[in-house]
């Protein structure tokens, strides 16, 4: 399995992990080297590869701040991910690859370095996506004339386009009721459904006697990151908005202190992590920022959301997906804001209008249903190590 590492791109990969080791096979996860922990937390064996260097990346994070969510992401993926991620990380995962001898490889949809150590080493390659199929089209579009610039490098042939990318079967955990079609996105797509959970522990009792509704707010594991400019004001703006609601509010900061929030208000408790699993059961609505894995988490519990995108042009496309499936309120009027702005005041103040009507309104709560049935009627997660096998014998 080859990764950035980050959590948003380890998490997808990590049940197909799971249930590639369940079925008896040998996993190791190559990512880098700054990642360890989060590979290691999942359970998962690791193996290091190049980390970008800082001289590198941190430009591009000073060019973020003046340009809009289209060109941030354009940068994102076609420069950092395709350009440095990759030459950082391919003389070391050739020689994973060449110890270790994988019988496949299977690459999370932005990390390329993979593409080319598979095609060099003439070893079958698989995708699991991150994304919206209509997002991973555009990030093959985006990636392929850096990879491509490498692949020429290293003697292959030139593949200007990306077929060569999208020349894999391709897993995704993402339901077809919420997805977007992308026309040839893969040669075979094969959806699943995570196995089932335990059943959710109780909750601490941070309300006593308080029986409201509970609302989430989760906006994922890096936005409170001090590279990122949303913690602690977009927080407690967050925090504001929903103060008077009649609702329980839990708010997780990931890693960001939940001592920059004191004093919060009575209806709102702050937590740095809870498992969403463990919490969706228990939620009347989740607030988020279109992250693939908090919206996704969500939905499978059949959780109605309220979605305002931060940092990422995928976060847009997922809460458009949310609004077109009926199940939750999708909060974009901001399309222009540039990448590192936080959502302005008319957004924030649209948030606890909008928290209120999934609340009250049945609606929204059926249809976050109906996406949870969706979920339910795919083959279990652990077929996919059935369908990694097949492509690795043909």
């Amino acid at each position: 399995m080859t990764t950035r590492g980050s959590a948003g791109h380890l998490l997808p990969l990590a049940p197909i992990a799971d249930a590639c080791a369940r079925a008896g096979h040998e996993v190791l996860v190559a990512a880098q080297r700054q990642h360890q922990a989060n590979v290691e937390r999942a359970g998962l064996a690791f193996s290091p590869v190049g980390d970008p260097p800082e001289d590198e990346w941190m430009p591009l994070m000073g060019q973020f701040a003046d340009l809009d969510f289209d060109a941030a992401n354009a940068l994102m993926i076609g420069s950092f991910f395709a350009g440095i991620d990759t030459r950082a990380a391919l003389d070391d995962l050739l020689g994973i690859v060449d110890t270790w001898n994988p019988d496949i490889i299977v690459r999370e949809s932005w990390e390329f370095a993979s593409t080319i150590a598979a095609e060099l080493r003439g070893i079958p390659l698989a995708r699991v996506g991150l994304a919206l199929m209509s997002v991973e089209e555009l990030s093959i579009r985006l990636a392929a004339p850096a990879v491509d610039e490498i692949r020429a490098h290293r003697g292959l042939p030139a593949d200007p386009s990306g077929d060569r990318l999208r020349d894999a079967p391709y897993l995704t955990l993402m339901p077809e009721q919420l997805d977007v079609p992308a026309g040839a996105i893969a040669p075979a797509v094969h959806r699943f459904r995570t196995a089932p959970g335990e059943a959710a522990p109780p909750l601490g009792d941070w309300w006593p006697g308080n029986v409201d509704p509970l609302v989430y707010v989760t906006f994922g594991s890096v936005a409170a990151g001090a590279h990122l400019p949303y913690f602690p004001a977009f927080y407690q703006a967050a925090i504001d908005a929903l103060a008077s609601l009649p609702a329980r509010v839990l708010v997780t900061t990931g890693d960001g202190d939940p001592e920059a929030l004191r004093p919060w208000p009575p209806n709102v408790h702050v937590e740095r992590w809870v498992p969403q699993d463990a919490v969706a059961p228990h939620a009347a609505a989740i607030v988020c920022h279109g992250g693939y894995g908090s919206t996704l988490g969500a939905l499978v519990h059949g959780v109605p959301l309220v979605v305002m995108p931060l940092f990422s042009s995928d976060q847009w496309a997922n809460a458009d997906a949310v609004g077109r499936a009926g199940a939750g309120i999708a909060l974009t009027r901001e399309r222009t804001r540039r990448v590192m702005a936080a959502p302005g005041p008319d957004t924030l103040d649209e948030l606890a209008t909008a928290v209120s009507r999934v609340l009250a309104d049945r609606a929204y709560r059926s249809a976050a249903e109906g996406v949870a049935d969706a979920v339910r009627a795919l083959p279990d997660v652990d077929a996919s190590a059935d369908v990694l096998l097949r492509h690795a014998r043909h």
